[in-house]
């Protein structure tokens, strides 16, 4: 027999004591570790996204799904109501139908292909003023971040986003100009 701290205990109580002492802490140091999920491998980082460049048409379609049309509907609204019911063929127009979304689309109204003949454009129209300044100010600089892509600044004439992305280009006469063609 012996004491502890003024107790009196039998050998086969403290064996039976130090078992229990023993089994318990095993057990809280399994809960512990199967609660936390002991792994070897050591966790991965996340995947850095992909550019548009790098996807491909599934993963694009997605991402203009689920990223794209969203946000750009949320500042279409927010400058003009009326784009409440805004869609992909909002900006796509009838190549939605056959799947190809390419750009610029037709049926946007086309723009000037001179910095002069847009200017003048914009100054004798109130409301082609106030959709170039929507466009120059807000969605070009969403649309560069969102497609990740410069967008074209006029004073160094460089960046691959710009008006002719959605839009078609007419000179002076009104007849279109070519331009390359944009998924």
């Amino acid at each position: 027999m012996s004491t502890f701290g003024g107790v009196v205990r039998r050998p086969r109580m403290q064996k039976e004591y130090a078992l229990m002492t023993q089994s318990l802490y095993l057990s809280l140091a399994l809960a512990l570790l199967t609660a936390c999920g002991s792994s070897s491998a050591p966790p991965q980082a996340p995947a850095k996204p992909l550019t548009w460049k790098q996807m491909d048409a599934t993963q694009r379609h997605k991402y203009m799904t689920d990223v794209v049309m969203p946000r750009t509907k949320a500042l279409f609204v927010e400058f003009d109501p009326k784009y409440q019911t805004m869609d992909c063929k909002t900006c796509h127009g009838d190549s939605v139908a056959d799947g190809s979304f390419e750009m610029p689309n037709p049926k946007i109204k086309p723009l000037p292909n001179t910095e002069e003949a847009f200017m003048a454009w914009v100054a004798k129209d109130a409301n082609a003023g106030r959709y170039a300044m929507f466009m120059a100010t807000k969605l070009e600089p969403l649309m560069g971040e969102l497609l990740q892509v410069k967008v074209f600044d006029p004073q160094t004439k460089s960046g691959d986003f710009s008006c002719e992305n959605c839009h078609q280009l007419v000179d002076a006469a009104g007849k279109l100009v070519p331009i390359k063609k944009h998924h």
